[in-house]
């Protein structure tokens, strides 16, 4: 195929796909295309998103061109090769033709296919899907992100966000503004702007979208809100009930009993050391050998006829006075000293 033919082809990419293709070379062709399922222009339909590249060599169209994925949302690694594969065989299949918006039109209709969530709720780890088996509640998704969750749960999340943010501008207003009027003029300026929180999957803030989904569910869905609030009222009837409350107080008994044992590994408390300040001395243990000596002179005076004693030992065998000291040896009292000798340096030959 001439040049010409296959710059005509581009052209017909970038007429069809318009700000979703990205052309990098026309010639060999190199362009990334933004493919979207056919959710009949209902965005909020939309779970899944490819950015496809497709970049051809100079042998083009007789060398099928490589395929891959240069951006994806809603789709995990398994569903990404099976794409990826898929649009390659189909590219083998078109050697010799004009391929490239047919491949394109290959990748609509598999991400047409694709197009639920998968996998669990980040939030509660429970199935997405609805299933009629185990009624598991409905699900929805992030316009920036397309990270879909439980409807619920993402009330509940949105829910805290709120009322964090509120917490934290209150506390900022009130450190520079003590008036009440001022305060709640700040906090309902700051609902009404201030609207933002991020994905606990991807970390990504909020769009608009995502906010006003989640408004508009919250308003459609009232039977949601009053469940949730249900459970939540149960829940803080189970924390004040009498068995929660002994349980409560026995464990903080254990606890106590802990500390004053020093049971507990603390975190190090800051000391403020101020002058006059001083730590007690350290009462050093006697050594072993004043030990000795203080029980030697005690025998001395208990038994006046010790000197008598030791001039009879005296005429012994000096064997038994040295096996005395090989016994105070091997009790360890004894350290011999280390006794220094001098070296004569030897002559060099060279003066002999």
């Amino acid at each position: 195929m001439a040049e010409d033919d296959v710059r005509l082809e581009v052209e017909a990419v970038l007429s069809v796909y318009g700000n979703d293709c990205n052309l990098i070379q026309d010639f060999p062709p190199h362009l990334t295309v933004r493919i979207k399922p056919r959710t009949a222009e209902d965005s909020s339909q939309e779970f899944v998103e490819v950015t496809l590249g497709i970049k051809a060599s100079s042998k083009y169209p007789d060398e099928a061109p490589y395929i891959y994925v240069t951006d994806m949302k809603g789709l995990d690694d398994g569903r990404q090769a099976h794409l990826i594969a898929s649009i390659q065989k189909r590219a083998q299949e078109l050697c010799s033709c004009c391929m490239l918006v047919v491949l394109c039109e290959e990748a609509v209709d598999l991400l047409t296919n694709m197009n639920y969530p998968e996998g669990d709720c980040p939030l509660c780890l429970y199935p997405l899907v609805s299933d009629a088996i185990t009624n598991t509640s409905s699900f929805m998704k992030l316009m920036s992100c397309y990270h879909c969750f439980h409807s619920e749960c993402m009330i509940r999340m949105w829910r805290w966000i709120q009322e964090t943010n509120e917490t934290q501008e209150m506390n900022k207003t009130l450190e520079t503004t003590p008036i009440r009027t001022e305060v709640k003029s700040a906090l309902e300026l700051h609902s009404s702007l201030n609207q933002k929180g991020n994905c606990p999957v991807c970390r990504k803030a909020f769009d608009a979208k995502d906010i006003e989904h989640v408004d508009q569910y919250l308003v459609v869905n009232s039977s949601a809100m009053n469940r949730i609030e249900a459970t939540e009222e149960e829940e803080k009837s189970v924390l004040l009930c009498d068995i929660e409350r002994s349980r409560r107080q026995k464990f903080e008994t254990i606890l106590e009993l802990q500390k004053r044992k020093g049971g507990l590994i603390e975190p190090t408390k800051n000391l403020l050391i101020l002058p006059g300040m001083f730590l007690p001395e350290t009462v050093q243990r006697p050594s072993t050998s004043a030990v000795e000596a203080m029980e030697q002179s005690k025998d001395l005076t208990s038994n006046p006829g010790s000197e008598l004693n030791g001039s009879i030992s005296s005429t012994t065998p000096s064997r038994n006075h040295n096996h005395n000291i090989s016994d105070k040896r091997k009790g360890g009292s004894f350290k011999p000293c280390i006794r220094k000798q001098w070296i004569m340096k030897p002559t060099s030959s060279s003066k002999q």
